[in-house]
């Protein structure tokens, strides 16, 4: 094992090659009063499609966050819950920050923008997930998240770099997390950064992280050291949610949006922003199986021929991958029909 060892960072390469954990925080001391319960709320923020949702999932163990290939499949401010021992994890899972002119262009909803702030008034901590994947992106920090981490400045935040397993030079992920974090971690300078006046290099990142976690959100690796973080950084307090809560959104709004995300998934380009998802029938028959329907509003005749596939095996398709997310949200079967419907037309006129 490779390690390189300073008086608050420690960087050592596991089965995935890397991971990074800076074991220091800048979070308050623990309240005095000891009470049963520790909570801890987490805003997750990022640029679009950096993997903030994935994440998430993979800690709270369930796809309460619907997450997809594309941009903007995250639409408004949800949260997920997991307890540990005696701690309550509650991560705010936030849109991927949007300009009005994203707004437009994908006809998102207009709480999408800004809808990030209300995150951070609630939080005790900031986690920024960044896809270091991205040759575009990958050394800097996206503007909008920068100015949001600035403005919150008293909150502590902390840098996760995903999708390390897609890298294949270590020199390469040195440079973005010396770039990502302006080359100093928790106030003191990353061992092996020089800063030298006479030639300042342009700050692309944010130098108040307090931590930095090497990870791959989808297939887990370095996800429970970020568990294990936030836990050891909960504070003293009375449940904000009860111990079986696993999320703030009803079951008719997660079947909705695990529909529309594998729209994102199977559709191409724009199409799927145009689409309208809406639940026609939902019952839990047992303690172990729900039944839904859930309909799919398209713009025109030809957009829905277009889902359904040639002899509706495209439809079959979306309907099977949306039943397996479903399962493994509500952990219990789940029978779900598709039904698409022409805007301004009825069912029995389409067929």
């Amino acid at each position: 094992m490779t390690c390189m060892r300073s008086c608050f960072l420690r960087l050592s390469y596991s089965k995935m090659d890397y991971i990074l954990s800076a074991f220091y925080s800048s979070q308050p001391k623990q309240a005095k009063e000891k009470l049963l319960w520790r909570i801890v709320n987490v805003a997750i923020i990022g640029a679009p499609n950096s993997g903030k949702s994935t994440l998430i999932n993979n800690i709270v163990e369930r796809k309460i966050c619907a997450a997809s290939s594309k941009v903007h499949t995250t639409t408004k401010l949800a949260r997920a819950m997991c307890i540990e021992n005696n701690t309550q994890i509650i991560f705010l899972d936030t849109p991927g920050v949007v300009t009005e002119k994203e707004q437009m262009k994908y006809k998102l909803p207009t709480s999408m923008v800004g809808a990030y702030q209300k995150s951070l008034n609630c939080a005790d901590v900031i986690g920024v997930v960044h896809d270091v994947s991205n040759s575009y992106t990958k050394d800097s920090l996206h503007r909008e998240v920068t100015s949001m981490l600035k403005a919150a400045s008293n909150v502590p935040s902390f840098l996760i770099l995903n999708k390390v397993d897609k890298l294949k030079s270590k020199r390469q992920l040195l440079a973005s997390i010396r770039n990502l974090t302006n080359g100093c971690i928790a106030g003191k300078p990353i061992p092996g950064t020089e800063k030298n006046s006479k030639n300042k290099k342009i700050e692309r990142g944010y130098d108040n992280f307090s931590d930095v976690f090497l990870v791959s959100a989808l297939n887990g690796d370095g996800v429970k050291e970020i568990k294990e973080y936030l836990i050891g950084n909960a504070k003293s307090a009375t449940l904000q949610y009860s111990p079986m809560d696993w999320t703030d959104q009803t079951p008719e709004s997660l079947i909705e949006e695990a529909v529309r995300a594998k729209l994102l998934d199977f559709l191409a380009q724009e199409i799927p922003y145009n689409l309208k998802t809406q639940l026609e029938y939902y019952d839990e028959e047992t303690e172990d199986r729900i039944v839904c329907s859930v309909a799919v509003e398209c713009p025109s005749e030809r957009i829905a021929k277009l889902i359904s596939g040639a002899g509706g095996g495209r439809l079959q398709q979306i309907k099977s991958h949306v039943r397996e997310d479903l399962i493994d949200l509500f952990k219990k079967q789940v029978v779900i029909d598709l039904q698409l419907k022409v805007k301004n037309k009825s069912l029995e006129d389409f067929v």
